[in-house]
């Protein structure tokens, strides 16, 4: 005779079916945790990556350092995450071939591609600070550089060799270094 089932066990045998094909066919519903300093984002315009990096020095000023490439073009740009401004906020800084070493601040001038304010953009929406490399932070959703696409395109990075399509002001979060 075949075995029938009360409401109950089926509603709880429902939800168990409906939380194994959640974890199955949702990509990263297992998946860890990335933390900031590990997340890897990307922008679809250009084709740009922008991966966050953990290894900080100690006794460097930085929350957070990254790079930004854009793969077709073989051009890389190093980004920094420094606390400026007031009231004090999270700035950060894009270069491209800097002079490595001490450089002068128009050395500095020179190779400055962008620099402003950067927000991170959770998974609801919410606006807010980029978490600092080392905390143990989730990583945000998005990334968004005010006007970066624009400072790009006035660059020494845009035309000739380098880049001929101008990113978009955000980055998606795509990956997590391993």
């Amino acid at each position: 005779m075949p075995r029938s089932f009360g409401s109950s066990q089926r509603i709880a045998a429902a939800f168990l079916t409906g939380l194994l094909t959640a974890s199955v066919l949702v990509p990263g519903a297992a998946r860890a945790t990335c933390f900031q300093e590990l997340a890897i984002y990307g922008e679809a315009q250009a084709n740009a990556e922008m991966a966050f990096r953990d290894d900080l020095h100690p006794a460097e000023p930085s929350l957070n350092r990254f790079v930004v490439t854009f793969p077709e073009n073989a051009v890389s740009m190093d980004g920094m995450v420094m606390m400026a401004g007031e009231p004090s906020r999270p700035w950060a800084m894009v270069m491209y071939n800097c002079p490595e070493g001490d450089a002068t601040g128009a050395e500095i001038d020179a190779c400055m591609v962008w620099e402003g304010p950067i927000y991170g953009i959770d998974s609801l929406g919410n606006v807010s600070a980029v978490p600092d490399a080392g905390q143990g932070e989730e990583a945000m959703a998005a990334i968004l550089l005010p006007d970066f696409g624009a400072s790009v395109r006035m660059s020494s990075a845009w035309g000739g060799e380098g880049l001929s399509v101008a990113p978009r002001d955000d980055f998606r979060l795509k990956a997590c270094q391993e």
